[in-house]
């Protein structure tokens, strides 16, 4: 055995012992936390009235124009436009209300996994398992201006050159963007690295370390200088824009947190993971406030008309894909692996109803659920190609 291969082994064996020791101090500290926790949120709010189990949210609209698994779609801020990335090589820029096609970008690599729009909306970006960030200039109409036939202009910058001496591209696939500025993105990879991107000069002007495994997400809104990230290692972490550290790590679940979901007082997160357990955790007092767990409700479901019979038909471990909230933050929506999109009762840890499930809707696994900044639509991406636009 060489020196190398030596080496290697006993870093990875220290390794394997410090997040084990990491591990039962996790669980002290949240004995800790449980023992100083003298109600839960469900028994404070007792005297609050549940919202009825019924059917809120109905079709409005669907967009058709790809042809294989949708991976993501965000909403621009004026919550019109939705722009979708597709394993089927484009990436579509929509005008929710009319269905059309504002924009159809052609893509060098059909294995996306993320996108994201910029704060004016005159910036698109992409990244997935080609292990870079690709950003778009696009020039559309404004929303009401006329639809001409000619097709808005591209120019395609990528992120790839290093900062200084410092790396350049991650060094493997890219499972999330976000613009936090205009000009400034976060990617976070499957390096177990998160770098922040000055999209004028194209260079990587921050990295940020502190993760054990995979990072799968980020969220930087509503938060200002700080950001959230999950990953592998079913930690989520608070990040300091100024600092190359996490300020805060959060012990939530023992599998992988796929997708967090923040409050607009920045002081709450929800975090939903393989296992299928959504957890509402706050960040002061550094306690789970509320654990939505689909196991302890389904024979509850049962009796309901709310839950459709596919989903009532057997039960297995549904991991939460995506996660999203209403405008109120009342109304938590979150995707599982097979189930739909089901929308909880936050104040009351109870279903309230099914969407994209059942006659008329997705065909396939929901993917993605997003809710528009002014609470007004909900878009649900699915691997049957379509878009569907939700409404009161």
């Amino acid at each position: 055995m060489s020196t190398k291969t030596m080496a290697h082994e006993t870093i990875s064996g220290k390794l394997a012992v410090a997040r084990q020791n990491a591990q039962i101090l996790y669980s002290e500290l949240q004995k800790a936390y449980e023992a100083l926790q003298d109600a839960s949120l469900v028994d404070v709010l007792a005297q609050v009235a549940p919202v009825p189990p019924k059917r809120y949210l109905k079709l409005y609209n669907t967009l058709k124009g790809h042809r294989d698994k949708i991976a993501q779609v965000k909403w621009d801020q004026s919550s019109r436009r939705i722009v979708s990335a597709c394993q089927d090589g484009f990436m579509i820029i929509w005008d929710a209300v009319t269905g059309l096609k504002l924009q159809a970008i052609p893509l060098e690599s059909s294995w996306v996994l993320c996108c994201a729009y910029s704060p004016s909306g005159r910036l698109v970006a992409l990244a997935g398992l080609d292990n870079k960030c690709s950003i778009y200039k696009v020039n559309i109409p404004e929303p009401g201006a006329p639809i001409t036939s000619q097709p808005g202009s591209i120019e395609l910058l990528e992120l790839s050159k290093p900062y200084r001496a410092g790396p350049g591209a991650h060094a493997a696939y890219v499972s999330a963007c976000e613009f936090i500025e205009e000009n400034k993105i976060l990617t976070a990879s499957g390096d177990m690295t998160i770098a922040l991107w000055d999209t004028q000069r194209g260079i990587r002007s921050h990295e940020f370390l502190g993760h054990s495994a995979d990072v799968l997400l980020m969220l930087a809104r509503p938060f200002q200088q700080t950001f959230l990230s999950s990953g592998a290692d079913g930690l989520v972490k608070v990040w300091d824009l100024r600092e190359k550290g996490p300020v805060m790590s959060c012990n939530i679940l023992k599998t992988d947190v796929n997708d967090i979901v923040g409050f607009h007082d920045s002081h709450s997160f929800v975090a939903g993971a393989d296992d299928g357990v959504c957890k509402l955790f706050d960040l002061r007092s550094e306690c789970e406030l509320a654990s939505f767990e689909l196991l302890a409700q389904f024979s509850l479901a049962k009796n309901t008309t709310t839950i459709t019979t596919p989903l009532m038909s057997h039960f297995d471990t549904p991991g939460v894909v995506s996660l999203d909230l209403s405008r109120s933050k009342r109304i938590l929506y979150a995707c599982y692996a097979d189930y739909g999109c089901i929308a909880w009762d936050t104040l009351k840890n109870s279903i309230i109803e099914t969407i994209g499930v059942g006659s008329g809707s997705h065909n396939g696994r929901i993917s993605q659920v997003a809710v528009s900044p002014d609470g007004e639509g909900m878009a649900t991406a699915s691997w049957d190609s379509l878009i569907k636009i939700w409404s009161t």
